[in-house]
């Protein structure tokens, strides 16, 4: 099944407008029931289903498994293979990468009911999309993990503005981290967003942090439904 067809029929797949020429980026409905898809139409792996299996609660599974089964069709719309043939490698922090195609570079991040699927040929990629909380201490989290010029722009914020500027920022840090393949708890203050109407997204390298390519890094805020923070980085 190709995944045009695969994307009509059977997911909510929508492309996402993007203005850097060498990104593609799809928000995936993952809140739909996989028993009413063949496996075939899946795609997924032994590996993924064992580890879908892992999931306490059946709803988690389910978006686990529509996630990687939209990631395996379109990964092979991009490469011209079988999404059911396709085998990835991980990285030492669990970033995969494609066997056979390690020059394509993809990310994934699912939260709530949406995924984010992210597609580079040219440069390391890593995406995030987060469902936004309410019920969270931003300035608290903010003091713990964010650079005190981060925190400190939070403080001057209140209610609904401090609770988007607070994800625009988490997904930021974590899309950037993403895309060079590191942990993600060991370098957030490595590194300070500074967000710009509507959806631009300044990086400012700390001194001595992880990676001096971290000057390079082009990172953006991505379009998502209300509730829902998004962000693209490309190292």
């Amino acid at each position: 099944m190709q995944p045009a067809e695969f994307t009509k029929d059977r997911f909510g797949w929508r492309r996402v407008a993007c203005a850097d020429a060498e990104v593609r980026l799809w928000l995936v409905d993952v809140a739909g029931d996989p028993a009413a898809l063949s496996q075939e139409a899946l795609a997924l792996s032994k590996d993924e289903i064992d580890r879908a299996d892992r999931f306490h609660r059946a709803q988690d599974r389910a978006r686990f498994m529509l996630a990687r089964s939209a990631l395996r069709h379109l990964l092979a719309e991009a490469t011209g293979r079988q999404a059911q043939t396709l085998a990835f490698s991980l990285g030492p922090f669990g970033k995969p990468a494609l066997i056979g195609a390690e020059d394509l570079n993809f990310n994934l991040s699912h939260s709530g009911a949406l995924a984010l699927i992210g597609i580079s040929e040219r440069r390391p990629i890593g995406v995030d999309i987060e469902l936004m909380r309410e019920n969270i201490d931003e300035l608290a989290l903010a003091e713990a993990f964010f650079c005190d010029g981060e925190h400190r722009f939070l403080m001057n914020l209140e209610g609904p503005a401090r609770l988007e500027a607070f994800h625009r920022i988490w997904t930021c840090k974590e899309a950037v981290l993403k895309a060079f393949g590191v942990g993600i708890t060991a370098y957030l203050k490595d590194f300070r967003v500074r967000l710009k109407q509507p959806a631009g997204i300044a990086i400012e390298p700390a001194q001595g942090c992880f990676s001096p390519e971290l000057a390079a890094v082009r990172a953006a805020g991505v379009e998502a439904p209300a509730g829902y923070a998004a962000a693209y980085a490309l190292a």
